[in-house]
């Protein structure tokens, strides 16, 4: 198969299952009478027709908000930017003091520092943004000082400081996990000790010699990285209330007019997006990396 079949193949498959995945709430419904969950297959695809049809009537892209009729392309451009901005400004430095930090714990002796690293990495993520607010709360209590805002008040005055904290903190750490990990395998191969002997520098040996060797790893694990980042999105928006893509999807997919399925797909196909844009500017970021520790 060549590569623009293969490519082709994806996208199809990519579509297909947006449109799929969106109609379960419309395919699994509870019988009236008894509550037991029935499949009414003809309305997920009755779903999936009315969204083909409302593009020459504009209906696809407009959805129902508080009883207003609102369009699609107007309230994602700003939810867009408000996701895009934390997102990617969290991932490509936390991305960053990852691998720097990895670096440091592959070599470091102080055994309380991994022991710290162990236990924040075993911490689920809401609980380190809602650890990060009650630090705010209770410096606020003792010294009278607000520090950051612990969420967002209105559109007009977003959160941003505590909010960008968090999409750094929480990718870095298991960044900083598998830097390290990998970082000590490299550096008892037979070529570091090699290096040693040459009489090479250790700083040297680590980014000229280790880390060009570590950074395929980094490379091989974004998805995972990624993940991360997008597995606790709506919490994240949720707990800072910012106006992002996925409070604009959840808050409005169920209304009193019923399942908006034109918005869950369109909502879907932002973040596939949005995950695509952020994938590739991570990806550029390991080649720079790549580039300028090269041997």
């Amino acid at each position: 198969m060549t590569k623009v079949a293969q490519f082709t193949s994806i996208i199809v498959g990519i579509l297909l299952f947006v449109l799929v995945f969106a109609m379960f709430p419309v395919v699994l419904q509870p019988d009236r009478m008894n509550g037991a969950l029935q499949f009414h297959w003809s309305q997920g695809l009755s779903s999936i027709s009315d969204y083909f049809k409302g593009f020459e009537g504009g209906q696809t892209f407009s959805f129902i908000s508080g009883g207003t009729e609102l369009s699609f392309w107007i309230e994602i451009g700003r939810s867009f930017s408000v996701t895009f901005t934390y997102m990617i400004i969290g991932a490509a430095i936390g991305m960053t003091i990852g691998i720097l930090l990895g670096i440091y714990f592959s070599v470091t002796r102080a055994q309380w520092m991994k022991r710290l690293l162990e236990l924040t990495s075993v911490l689920p993520d809401f609980v380190i943004v809602m650890l990060l607010q009650f630090l705010i709360v209770f410096i606020a209590s003792e010294t009278g000082l607000v520090v950051f805002q612990v969420a967002s008040f209105s559109t007009d005055e977003p959160a941003v400081a505590l909010p960008l904290i968090s999409t750094i903190i929480i990718p870095a750490i298991y960044m900083i996990r598998n830097v390290s990990l990998h970082m000590n395998l490299t550096l008892t191969e037979d070529y570091i000790s090699f290096a040693k002997a040459r009489g090479l520098g250790k700083r040297y040996i680590i980014f000229y010699h280790a880390l060009p060797n570590v950074l395929p790893y980094v490379k091989a694990d974004l998805h995972k990285f990624m993940a991360i980042l997008f597995g606790n999105l709506f919490i994240f928006e949720y707990l800072y209330n910012l106006s992002g893509i996925t409070m604009l999807v959840f808050s409005n997919a169920f209304t009193q007019e019923g399942y908006q399925y034109n918005l869950v797909v369109n909502g879907i196909f932002a973040l596939l997006l949005l995950y695509a844009l952020i994938f590739a500017v991570l990806k550029l970021l390991v080649y720079g990396w790549g580039k300028v520790f090269a041997r």
